[in-house]
């Protein structure tokens, strides 16, 4: 007896049409129509995810080419630079504008492609091409004592003209090299051995005119005269300690600092200041870590403001479907039927504007880098995250709005007619 009853009330639950249960393909091909039936209003919902996930995706692959281009440039012209500074007063043997010698000794160092010494200006000079002439305004430091293979070494290049030699040297030849924009103020149009300027009255031919590479502004606008004129001051002027530069091979730089005091000073290697310069791999770190964490803000930000779209735009569709939400309650949908068709509709929304700015962020990394002449830097991964972000962001938006749908009371809908 008890079996038979228990038999039917089990057939009762069964044939019941109270709580039917709603297949997760149904509640997705619900889903996909009712946002196939607000086209527009779900385009536009789209978009902002769209751009938040494009603005993060172009963000992290501009700032990694980038670095990656700074970090290329920084290798080409500064990592291989290395700066041997003198001290200011004449200390265990070391003098602070010592002889020609020992750059020999500096070149013969592994790694070593070029070596000179350079003495600066400590005032500012009068240059002019006529005796007694105005000075042009040239800066401090305009005039600098330099060996040629200093010139070399700070990778100046000569457009007219040629270098002097240490044959100029040897016999205190008063000549000079000026930079292309010293020769544009000074008027030295032919920039050969026929125009002479003058250094606080004092003449000099000109041999040639080299230009200063970009971004160096101790060369730029710059006359140099033969190194020996750093020691006997020719033109009356005040010279500062001496520095050996150094151009390495790509990678020795920091042997060479190591090496270079040893090399100047045997007895006193402590009293020079070896300038190394730091590991590119610090700075592309540095570049990468910092414009990343800029511009990912602004993503984060848009991708915010994005889901707050999503969210109130499913919000304002549980407002205005409340009657379809009613009818379907008392049908027998469920509560999580109901919630998990809104929750579906969030995430597809979601994942479209993932994919769609998945695509615009790629394109926009390889459009800036392509007009950079950069190499296009991209992590695959991250590109392949980009769909999974957009559902994710869609689902998390979509919460709120389908817990709300799924709290809606057939009756009170049927009620109100609404």
């Amino acid at each position: 007896m008890s079996r038979s009853r228990t038999r039917g009330k089990a057939q009762a639950r069964e044939t019941v049409p109270g709580n039917p249960r709603t297949s997760p393909a149904d509640l997705l091909v619900q889903a996909f129509l009712a946002l196939f039936g607000r086209r527009f209003r779900t385009l536009l919902t789209m978009v902002g995810i769209s751009v938040g996930l494009a603005a993060a995706l172009a963000t992290l692959g501009i700032t990694a080419s980038a670095a990656g281009a700074v970090s290329d440039q920084f290798d080409a012209l500064k990592a291989t630079r290395v700066t041997v500074k003198y001290p200011s007063e004449a200390v265990a043997g070391v003098r602070p504008r010592p002889d020609g010698g020992d750059s020999r000794r500096v070149r013969e160092l592994n790694g070593v492609r070029s070596a000179g010494l350079v003495s600066r200006a400590g005032e500012q000079p009068a240059v002019s091409r006529l005796p007694g002439g105005e000075a042009n305004d040239l800066p401090e430091g305009t005039v600098m004592a330099a060996q040629p293979e200093a010139l070399l070494a700070m990778s100046a290049e000569l457009t007219r003209g040629r270098w002097f030699d240490t044959g100029h040297e040897a016999r205190r030849e008063r000549v000079a090299l000026i930079d292309t924009a010293a020769a544009a103020r000074l008027t030295v149009d032919g920039g050969a051995a026929n125009s002479v300027i003058h250094v606080n009255g004092v003449s000099f031919s000109v041999l040639g005119v080299f230009r200063a590479p970009t971004g160096d502004t101790n060369l730029t606008g710059s006359v140099v005269v033969p190194y020996w004129a750093a020691s006997q001051d020719p033109a009356g002027l005040s010279f500062t300690p001496a520095e050996m530069i150094i151009r390495t091979d790509l990678g020795a730089a920091d042997q060479v600092g190591e090496e270079a005091p040893f090399a100047l000073a045997p007895g006193a290697p402590d009293k020079l200041v070896a300038l190394v310069p730091p590991d590119p791999r610090s700075l592309r770190q540095g570049v990468e870590s910092q414009t990343r964490a800029l511009f990912l803000g602004l993503a984060a930000v848009s991708l915010g403001v994005g889901a707050l779209g999503v969210s109130n735009t499913a919000y304002v569709s549980v407002l205005e479907r409340r009657s379809e939400i009613g009818l379907r309650r008392a049908l027998g949908a469920s509560r999580r039927a109901v919630a998990g068709q809104f929750c579906i509709e969030s995430g597809l929304v979601g994942l479209a504007g993932g994919v769609v700015g998945t695509v615009l962020g790629v394109q926009i990394t390889a459009v800036t880098c392509l007009a950079k002449n950069w190499l296009v830097v991209l992590d695959p991964v991250l590109t392949a995250a980009g769909p999974l972000v957009g559902l994710v962001v869609g689902l998390a938006a979509g919460l709120y709005p389908a817990l709300a749908a799924a709290r809606i009371l057939p009756a009170e809908t049927l009620r109100a007619g609404v």
